[in-house]
């Protein structure tokens, strides 16, 4: 498992986990298998490794795995006492989770590193966020192929 873009991103206390592409062969529980019986191959290893992220941020947050299954608005339904956040984009899958003692919410999201369309960054920064985006995206992730963004 590669752990390096946002690993630096989020604050003390929150545990990470990430690939680039699918897991093969991942277990789903009953409860997460029934949530996508119905879903087209690639959707089902998007979500069977969004949960195997899940479980390696659990496991290093001393959380043993449980079940996942999305609420109706697909939200990951956390353990009591636990907040976390799954993304995942064209190649990339992520999860980041924390004690809620900790880390009152938490939220990741990732995209290919495309130009955003119009509009979108104002959208969704504030205007001094946006410098430091900038430099971020010109010195940090000039190679890769998806990149991460804070956003308050």
């Amino acid at each position: 498992m590669v752990a390096d873009l946002i690993v630096g991103l989020v604050p003390t206390g929150v545990r990470t986990a990430e690939v680039f592409g699918d897991v093969a062969d991942v277990s789903l529980f009953p409860e997460a298998e029934t949530a996508i019986a119905s879903a087209l191959d690639a959707r089902r290893r998007e979500f069977a490794t969004g949960r195997h992220c899940a479980r390696a941020a659990l496991s290093a947050l001393g959380r043993a795995a449980v079940p996942l299954p999305p609420d109706e608005h697909g939200v990951p339904s956390w353990p009591d006492g636990v907040v976390g956040s799954l993304t995942h984009c064209d190649g990339y899958r992520g999860a980041a989770v924390a004690s809620r003692e900790d880390v009152m919410s938490l939220g990741i999201d990732a995209e290919p590193h495309y130009p955003l369309p119009q509009g979108v960054l104002e959208a969704v920064t504030i205007a001094p966020e946006r410098p430091a985006l900038a430099v971020l995206a010109d010195s940090y992730w000039p190679t890769r192929r998806v990149r991460t963004a804070s956003c308050r």
